[in-house]
């Protein structure tokens, strides 16, 4: 994230969403606290999330969904996550058992409504989808909500009002200026005022950054300058604080040496240690994830398989994120590797029988450049370089030693069965899997001792097209 340079009264951000996005209707209950604490205004955009995919050649499936060819280990996570996350946020959801739902009329009917209460209509309508789960296709019903709201149109409210063509070109055009400003999905923000020709964020995950964002906008105070930790969203612990610092937890750490993802997460877990109000014990569970994708169906090289759009939204993500864990974190340094995919197998070995060496290999990996896995040469010098005897390690590893290739053959068996599909992975004493460095604030609250009800899980599991997003 660069400096903000402009300084404004008031900050100002565009929330582009579809109604049929569950993750959008959760931000749709977040954004507007997060802008009156940034004393910021909501621009409320909707868009055709279809059109955003066909746009930019996301897959997607029949239904026009993208996790329609997801491996149904990662849909069954991110239906779990979804829940995990409402319950967080005390969001009232309950998933439509139609879904997806057409939502292009009730879209042109917003952009029909006035920004000053198209917010109020758009809630309206998200609950009917999300909570009361009704066809949000009728046309009638649409046409109901909006004048129990008693908005004030410049035009009779009646069926004419989805022909018109102002409507159509006012949805069309918004969705390409999300497509413009290069949104993988919704939700999407966009924030006009950000230096050097604005800047958009996606996901409702990203809502911290946005917050400060906006914030340093309105404020006039420059992102670097800033506590960015104050945004970051935690669970409150009430009441058992104390008691839980008695405890000693373990956290397992799934990770892959290829994996850039793996490596922020790892300098991240001193960390985690003293943020916990816990003792936590680190256990390390080194996989190939390589194996993982080729048992689930995944591509072995899947960030090489994104969309253009995607890719370079994860270019500038990845950046926010090592400049966030530099700011309120672990200090680091990083570079994109020239060698990639990087070969981790005989790395992953001798860490079984040194474990000693993790520091070591994943600077070599994401700081120094060095291709560990283009020859074994190259490796035992890399492990010579700091200070061990990187000969005598291999020569154990290939021979087997404390039958390190057996122990990395079940972590991989371990993760397939309990349902990796991605690095880093962790878990709280062997409880539900936690994806992603960009949900340690998940981790923290889980090793300080919140917990969260699933009973709807066993339920969509037993019934997948409920488990598409």
């Amino acid at each position: 994230m660069n400096s903000i340079m402009k300084n404004t009264k008031q900050s100002i951000v565009e929330f582009f969403y579809d109604l049929q996005c569950p993750w959008a209707y959760i931000a749709s209950k977040r954004i507007e606290q997060i802008a009156e604490r940034a004393n910021a205004q909501v621009l409320w955009t909707p868009v055709l999330l279809g059109e955003i995919y066909n746009a930019i050649r996301a897959p997607q499936g029949k239904t026009g969904s993208a996790t329609d060819v997801m491996p149904s280990v990662k849909r069954q996570y991110l239906t779990k996550e979804l829940l995990r996350t409402v319950q967080r946020y005390n969001i009232e959801l309950n998933f439509h058992p139609r879904h997806p739902i057409q939502t292009v009329n009730a879209l042109r009917l917003l952009h029909a409504t006035p920004q000053s209460h198209r917010a109020a209509l758009t809630h309206a309508f998200y609950r009917l989808y999300w909570v009361d789960n009704v066809d949000i296709s009728d046309l009638s019903l649409l046409l109901n909500t909006a004048q129990s709201l008693r908005i004030p149109y410049s035009e009779p409210l009646d069926s004419s009002i989805f022909s018109n063509k102002n409507y159509h070109d006012a949805l069309s055009s918004s969705t390409a200026r999300a497509i413009k400003y290069g949104a993988p999905g919704v939700p999407c923000f966009w924030l006009e005022q950000y230096s050097g020709g604005g800047r958009l964020y996606w996901g409702q995950d990203r809502l911290h950054f946005v917050e400060a964002a906006l914030t340093s906008i309105s404020t006039g105070v420059p992102l670097e300058q800033m506590n960015l930790l104050k945004f970051y969203p935690r669970y409150s612990i009430e009441n058992n604080s104390k008691d839980n610092s008695k405890k000693v937890r373990t956290l397992k750490f799934w990770f892959e040496f290829s994996s850039m993802y793996s490596y922020i997460a790892y300098t991240q877990l001193s960390w985690i240690k003293k943020q916990a109000n816990c003792e936590v014990k680190i256990e390390y569970m080194p996989i190939l994830i390589g194996v993982v994708f080729d048992r689930i169906g995944t591509p072995q090289m899947p960030l090489t398989k994104l969309n253009e759009a995607r890719k370079a939204y994860n270019q500038k993500d990845i950046r926010d994120w090592i400049q966030y864990w530099n700011q309120v974190g672990n200090k680091f340094k990083f570079r994109d590797p020239d060698v990639f995919p990087i070969r981790s197998l005989n790395a992953s070995r001798i860490f079984l029988l040194e474990p000693k060496i993790l520091d070591c290999i994943f600077k070599a990996c994401w700081v120094d450049n060095t291709p560990i896995g283009a020859s074994n040469e190259i490796l035992i010098e890399t492990l010579n370089k700091s200070g061990f005897d990187g000969n005598a390690l291999f020569q154990a590893a290939q021979q087997n030693t404390n039958n390190v290739k057996d122990k990395l053959r079940e972590n991989n068996e371990q993760a397939i069965k309990l349902g990796i599909f991605g690095a880093p992975m962790f878990q709280v004493d062997d409880g539900e899997l936690i994806w992603g460095q960009d949900s340690i604030n998940i981790v923290l609250d889980l090793l300080n001792g919140w917990t969260w009800q699933d009973k709807y899980i066993e339920i969509m599991k037993k019934d997948d097209e409920r488990a598409k997003l």
